[in-house]
């Protein structure tokens, strides 16, 4: 549920808005999130991926597209079972894309924008 009490304008734009705070329910805990940071920063992330993240074998989701990653998506992460999404588009990866397991169910779109990468 979503407080729509408490709005914040987004980019200076009075007529658009995003909630300050939201209620999350989750397997029956209710957790209040409030005071959501108020600023909207970017971060760019850069260097190589870490093939340490291979190891967070319950990730379901993995999304680092348009940063400043170089370098070969490390093959540790195809044994990443439990991967639904994978992106990393917009980066400055290079190489192979690593196949077997959920890399094989991923679509082109998750790897565009990087001119260095091959495979299939």
């Amino acid at each position: 549920m979503v407080n729509s009490d408490v709005k914040m304008e987004y980019m200076h734009d009075p007529n658009i808005s995003y909630d300050y705070s939201v209620s999350l329910t989750l397997k029956g805990l209710e957790i209040q999130l409030v005071k959501i940071q108020t600023l909207l920063t970017t971060i760019d992330l850069s260097g190589n991926i870490p093939p340490s993240m291979g190891n967070w074998s319950n990730l379901e989701s993995l999304d680092l597209s348009s940063n400043l990653f170089v370098g070969r998506i490390p093959t540790q992460l195809v044994d990443l079972t439990f991967l639904l999404v994978f992106r990393v588009s917009h980066n400055q990866l290079e190489g192979l894309i690593p196949e077997g397991k959920q890399f094989n169910t991923f679509h082109n779109a998750s790897y565009e924008g990087n001119l260095g990468l091959c495979g299939f």
